[in-house]
């Protein structure tokens, strides 16, 4: 891919087969904050381009979505094209698959093809449109078949085809300490309970004091099991997280839970999340919050 400039931002369209995977597609150049527009008229195309270049939609870049719905969309599209390519940096991706890929996809998600009227039959309806679109797939800068790609696969070759790394997609953790006696955390992917380690409660000098405060979190990490689940913890994560990144998560919760959520949990999170952060996961940022302080 040519180097993009600041000045001019860079367009993709997505077209290609109905049920390929159009719709995932726009949703992955969403998640790495593309400017993002599905189904849009043809002839909206040079106005809403136009548009995104003279004005500061805190977007660098757009994406637009596009099917057939006419018997010379083909012709029109690609006269557009080339207007387009005068004005702004533009990459045209297109996915297909197998007429029985599609057919299988059709009837699991019971949605009817766009074309199902005009062709009676669902076979007919998807030849029809592949036929009709058939001249983008040599004119087209990236082609995907998705025949035998899960949604995620799809996703992750758009991500390394379109990312760039800086508004490539992230996943964000979020390192939570609460009190059980408040309640559960709310929602999180995965909970601990650390009220198994020393508790300042008890420490008259200490209970009236937080988890953020030195002295408290020596008290508590001077219970070698506190040490010893925090290790257990970090190499965990270290071992997850990447794995639901490369799941296609964007969010990830982790729960650190004691009673009041004011010493142990505090002192916990706040270590394990620094412990995170230190590792510098590629694409993965951490960071911490106290829920009941």
């Amino acid at each position: 891919m040519s180097q993009k400039t600041e000045q001019i931002p860079s367009l993709v369209i997505v077209s290609g087969l109905s049920g390929a995977g159009k719709s995932i597609a726009i949703n992955a150049l969403e998640d790495m904050s593309y400017y993002c527009i599905d189904n849009l008229p043809l002839e909206l195309v040079e106005d809403a381009v136009s548009y995104f270049i003279t004005n500061d939609l805190h977007h660098s870049r757009l994406a637009l979505g596009m099917d057939v719905r006419s018997s010379d969309f083909v012709e029109r599209f690609m006269a557009l094209r080339d207007r387009l390519k005068k004005k702004i940096q533009l990459s045209v991706l297109f996915v297909t698959a197998s007429d029985e890929a599609l057919a299988t996809r059709f009837s699991t998600n019971r949605r009817r093809h766009p074309l199902h009227q005009e062709s009676g039959e669902l076979i007919a309806a998807i030849r029809r449109e592949a036929q009709a679109l058939a001249p983008m797939i040599d004119e087209a800068e990236v082609v995907f078949d998705t025949t035998a790609w899960s949604p995620h696969y799809l996703m992750r070759q758009v991500e390394k085809h379109y990312g760039d790394g800086v508004m490539g997609r992230s996943l964000f953790v979020t390192v939570t300490s609460f009190g059980f006696k408040h309640g559960a955390l709310k929602p999180a992917d995965s909970i601990y309970d650390v009220r198994c380690l020393k508790n300042p409660h008890f420490e008259p000098s200490l209970k009236p004091r937080t988890g953020l405060e030195k002295d408290v979190s020596d008290y508590v990490f001077s219970d070698p099991h506190a040490g010893d689940l925090l290790d257990k913890l970090i190499d965990l994560h270290k071992f997850l997280l990447p794995c639901y990144y490369d799941e296609g998560k964007h969010y990830f919760s982790i729960g650190i839970g004691c009673t009041g959520g004011q010493h142990r949990s505090v002192a916990l999170a706040e270590k394990l999340a620094f412990a995170l952060a230190d590792l510098s996961l590629p694409n993965i940022y951490v960071s911490v919050s106290h829920r009941d302080l």
